[in-house]
C-alpha cells in the first residue's frame, strides 16, 4: 500500500460527484478528501461533513489556495471544464476532469498545453475504460487478429434533463453527442488507435425537454479499410450496451459492459452482484469502475505505471467530437422533416 495518498478536492457536488466521493472514501490509502467545492454553501457544507472533509468552499480558488490540496476532481458542467482545469493547472494542481474534457478542440488544446507546461497530470474521466472486459481486450488484442469493423449500440432512457443545464444547451453544442457519445467514441478510438479519415452523422430529437439531439447514428472510416458504426439513444425503454468487434479470426462481443465473448465463448464475466437487471437504469454497479479510475489517477500523479487517459488522448477525442457535431448539424433531421414540434 502506498504511504502517500493523494490529497484531493472534489469540485461540484452534483449527481456524478457522489460516485467519486464514494470511491475516495473506499480507498483511504490511495486518496484523501481534503475539501469540497460547490456554489451552494449549504450543499458544500453538508457533503464535507458527510465525507469527513476539513474544508467546504463555494469557489475553486479557495480550494486551490490550500497547500494541502494536490489534485482536484472536476465534477462540474461541461462548459466549466476548460476554465477550471486551466485555473487548477496554473495553481500547480493535478486534475481529473469528468468527460468530456472540453466543449471543443480549441479549449482541449489549451488544457493539454497547460498540463505540459505545468508538468502536471491532466486525466480524463472515461470511467468505462476501467473494467475487466475492456482491459482483457487491450491486453490480448494480438490474439484476435486483424480488426475490420466495430459496431457499438449504447441506448438508455432519460425522461428529460438529468441536470438543469442539459435543457439550455444550444443544438450546436450537442446533447447526446456531447454528453453520451464520448463513452462510445472513446472506446472506438482506444481500439482503433488512430483517427478516422471520414465522419458521417445523422441525428434527431424526439423529446421536447431539451433543445439538442437525443438520437444519433455515427459512421466512421479509418485507415486500413476499417469501419465503425455507433447508435446512441436517450429514448430506449430498455438499456442496450453492446460492442461488437469483427476480426479476421472471429467476433468479439462485450455485452452490458461486463461480459466478453470470443466467438460466443465467454472469456470475462463480472463479479457476483455487479449486474442486477442490465436492462434498467441502476441495474449495474459501477462503483468498481470509479475506484479503479482513482487508483489509476493516483498512480499517474505519483509517476507510476497507469492506464489513465491523459490530455493527449482527451484532445484527440474532443477533436473527433467537433467533427461529429459538425456532421450532425449538416444532416439535422429538421432539414428533412421540418422543425421539431414535440409529441
Amino acid at each position: 500500500m502506498p504511504a502517500d495518498p493523494i490529497r484531493v478536492a472534489v469540485v461540484g457536488c452534483g449527481r456524478i460527484a457522489e460516485a467519486h466521493l464514494a470511491a475516495i472514501a473506499a480507498q483511504p490509502d490511495h486518496m484523501v478528501l481534503v475539501a469540497v467545492v460547490d456554489p451552494d454553501p449549504a450543499r458544500a457544507t453538508t457533503v464535507a461533513v458527510e465525507r469527513g472533509a476539513a474544508h467546504a468552499f463555494t469557489t475553486l480558488a479557495e480550494a486551490l489556495a490550500l497547500d494541502a490540496v494536490e489534485a482536484v476532481i472536476l465534477c462540474t458542467p461541461n462548459d466549466c471544464h476548460a476554465s477550471q482545469t486551466l485555473q487548477a493547472l496554473e495553481a500547480g494542481k493535478h486534475v481529473l476532469v469528468e468527460k468530456p474534457m472540453a466543449e471543443n478542440a480549441a479549449d482541449a488544446a489549451a488544457m493539454a498545453n497547460a498540463a505540459v507546461a505545468a508538468g502536471r497530470v491532466l486525466a480524463i474521466g472515461h470511467t468505462f475504460r476501467h473494467g475487466a472486459a475492456v482491459r482483457h481486450l487491450q491486453d490480448h488484442r494480438a490474439d484476435f487478429g486483424t480488426l475490420r469493423a466495430i459496431e457499438v449500440s449504447q441506448c438508455v432512457f432519460w425522461d428529460g434533463p438529468q441536470a438543469p443545464w442539459w435543457a439550455t444547451r444550444a443544438p450546436e453544442q450537442g446533447l447526446i453527442l456531447s454528453l453520451f457519445a464520448p463513452h462510445a467514441l472513446d472506446f472506438v478510438q482506444l481500439v482503433m488507435g488512430d483517427d478516422p479519415l471520414r465522419v458521417h452523422v445523422e441525428a434527431a430529437r424526439h423529446q421536447d425537454g431539451w433543445r439538442g439531439e437525443d438520437e444519433a447514428m455515427i459512421l466512421l472510416a479509418y485507415p486500413g479499410r476499417r469501419i465503425a458504426s455507433l447508435h446512441l439513444s436517450y429514448n430506449q425503454p430498455q438499456i442496450v450496451d453492446r460492442k461488437t468487434l469483427f476480426f479476421d479470426r472471429g467476433v468479439l462481443r462485450i455485452e452490458d459492459g461486463e461480459y466478453l465473448y470470443w466467438n460466443d465463448v465467454l472469456l470475462v464475466e463480472p463479479d457476483a452482484g455487479t449486474i442486477g437487471d442490465p436492462r434498467s437504469m441502476g441495474g449495474r454497479d459501477l462503483s468498481g469502475y470509479f475506484r479503479t479510475q482513482l487508483l489509476e489517477f493516483a498512480a499517474a500523479v505519483r509517476g507510476r505505471p497507469h492506464r489513465s487517459p491523459l490530455h493527449d488522448e482527451g484532445l484527440r477525442l474532443i477533436a473527433l467530437i467537433d467533427r461529429v457535431r459538425a456532421s450532425a448539424r449538416a444532416n439535422a433531421a429538421a432539414m428533412i422533416d421540418g422543425p421539431f414540434r414535440g409529441s
